[in-house]
């Protein structure tokens, strides 16, 4: 038997932004560490059957950047007795599979941490860590009544969710938070050892999101943006996702900047230019979708991010990645109030600027302000108060847990 194993439990598809930006790139940055990840992947039924051919090749990626091994199973919908059960039962056999005298498994997520709370209750060789995303029962909260979920039925999922973060928490050896704000309310409603509690964000990698002059001079010229303000979003941008809101900023600040050029990095194509053509004149935005290896170089080439999300406890607790990547590259950014840490960092470091709503007015007034400073020093000013975001920063901090569990 080995002294140690490591297994990265995830529950859902192969998302190529998802899995690459936040898994991938985590458990690499972790093995620079001595902390080496297998992967396991819980996967519900239909996509691991429609897309058995693009999940083998997605496998076979994750394997070669991970230098690991990468199991991927069928389970059942989450939150019913018997889909717990088997989804408990394929993680206890992994584990048995590992002969390892110890395994620490990182669930990702409130019913991953569930299940790893079964295995580990069962078996005294387990560790595990879980790492709290958000707030899986506003989130529920604030989708159910757009999707129309019946009350019976949101009465049960609400139970199961309940049910999932109370084991996930109790049970954990330590609880990974993306803000301290997600931390008080897991706290709140699960009052224990806060010592067992860490705030990691969600981070960027320093090696590939950072400002760069030269870069960034490059990329203006071949967009064709030499002497525009590019405002720039990256991520979904459906008319839920407060896309409209944002447009509306957007329209704002081209009405008092001639030199305003818009700029949309989005899977959500066809939509999003819908709704800028009924927002914005026509030749001065441009939206296409980018693999995330080329999203760093579009940030380095803008002047200024935007992160508006409506008021709600989903967005009170959260750390949207973006922000990260923002910041590392040394962009201001106009973010709504009340976003996790991120919004009292931007106003505590003037990394940008604190709106309490997306309102067009004074965002004018705000931009004009960040322009007021060189563009230059700004960006070299804002890069260098992000090591907090760094993906190598949080990796360190993450291995020194592992190891500790581990016995290391």
């Amino acid at each position: 038997m080995t002294n140690a194993r490591f297994l990265f439990l995830h529950s859902g598809e192969f998302d190529p932004t998802v899995i690459d930006s936040q898994v991938v790139d985590s458990i690499v940055a972790l093995a620079e560490f001595g902390v080496r990840f297998d992967m396991l992947v819980l996967m519900h039924g239909s996509p691991w059957i429609r897309k058995r051919a693009y999940n083998r090749r997605r496998q076979r990626e994750i394997e070669e950047r991970i230098h690991a091994r990468v199991r991927v199973f069928p389970s059942p919908a989450k939150g019913r007795p018997a889909g717990d059960w088997l989804a408990a039962r394929i993680i206890e056999t992994a584990v048995a599979a590992g002969r390892a005298k110890r395994t620490v498994l990182h669930a990702r997520g409130d019913s991953v941490g569930y299940y790893a709370s079964r295995v580990a209750a069962r078996r005294p060789d387990v560790r595990y860590v879980y790492d709290a995303r958000g707030d899986v029962e506003a989130e529920f909260r604030y989708y159910a009544p757009r999707d129309g979920v019946p009350q019976d039925v949101m009465v049960r999922r609400l139970a199961a969710i309940q049910r999932h973060r109370a084991g996930a928490v109790e049970g954990a050896s330590h609880v990974l938070c993306v803000s301290s704000v997600l931390r008080d309310r897991l706290l709140g409603l699960h009052p224990g050892d806060a010592t067992r509690f860490s705030v990691i964000p969600c981070v960027a990698d320093a090696n590939k999101f950072h400002a760069d002059e030269r870069e960034r001079a490059e990329t203006r010229r071949e967009l064709g943006l030499d002497d525009r303000f590019v405002v720039i979003f990256p991520g979904r941008f459906r008319a839920w996702h407060y896309a409209r809101e944002t447009l509306a900023v957007v329209a704002g600040l081209m009405r008092h900047f001639a030199d305003v050029h818009f700029l949309v990095l989005t899977p959500d194509v066809e939509e999003a230019r819908s709704l800028a053509r009924e927002a914005l004149p026509e030749g001065r935005y441009d939206v296409q979708s980018a693999p995330h290896r080329e999203v760093p170089r579009y940030l380095r080439a803008a002047d200024l991010g935007l992160l508006f999300r409506e008021p709600h406890p989903l967005n009170e607790v959260a750390c949207p990645t973006k922000f990260a990547e923002y910041m590392m590259s040394g962009l201001p950014v106009l973010i709504s109030s009340g976003i996790g840490d991120c919004s009292p960092f931007v106003g505590g470091n003037a990394a940008g600027v604190v709106m309490e709503r997306p309102d067009p007015e004074a965002a004018i007034a705000a931009v004009t302000r960040l322009r007021a400073e060189p563009a230059d020093a700004r960006r070299a000013r804002i890069a260098a108060l992000s090591e907090r975001f760094s993906r190598q920063r949080a990796a360190r901090e993450m291995a020194e847990i592992y190891l500790r569990l581990a016995g290391n």
